[in-house]
């Protein structure tokens, strides 16, 4: 059975992936795997997400704070708070902050998989500023549903 959940701003267990930091508000546990939300916050100039695909997890994508650059299907815009967008499955997209000022993002993806362990993954492999290799980062990509796009 799932329990009701509240948390307050900055509650939530949060990784640190270079500049951004990641906070996961519902996770799988909590929804019998039917969907995940994360804060995610960029400091300015962050390259955040390259354009990537997902085969099996559809995410909505929604701007809180700053200004972030979304990129979907070759398309990039400029999208202030209040701005939403939903990927499909197999349609690429990324997202940055190249602005002056943090950012905030809701991502909220469904299914949920272990979408975390993802995040996670990613914050290990880059700790105290370490470049993993482009073998590293594939695999751990491969093994969340995630494919880069060149």
């Amino acid at each position: 059975m799932s329990l009701p959940l509240i948390l307050q701003p900055g509650e939530g267990k949060s990784v640190k992936i270079r500049t951004s930091t990641c906070t996961f508000k519902v996770t799988g546990k909590d929804t019998h795997g039917h969907f995940g939300l994360f804060e995610f916050v960029m400091e300015p100039g962050t390259e955040g997400a390259s354009p990537h695909i997902h085969k099996q997890l559809t995410e909505i994508f929604y701007v809180v704070e700053g200004e972030v650059e979304l990129v979907v299907d070759q398309r990039s815009v400029t999208a202030p708070p209040g701005t939403l967008m939903l990927v499909p499955e197999n349609m690429a997209h990324g997202f940055s902050n190249p602005g002056q000022t943090r950012s905030k993002l809701l991502i909220l993806f469904c299914p949920a998989d272990s979408r975390e362990q993802y995040f996670e993954g990613l914050a290990e492999l880059t700790k105290d500023g370490r470049q993993p290799s482009q073998a590293e980062l594939l695999e751990l990509m491969h093994k969340f549903d995630q494919y880069p796009v060149s």
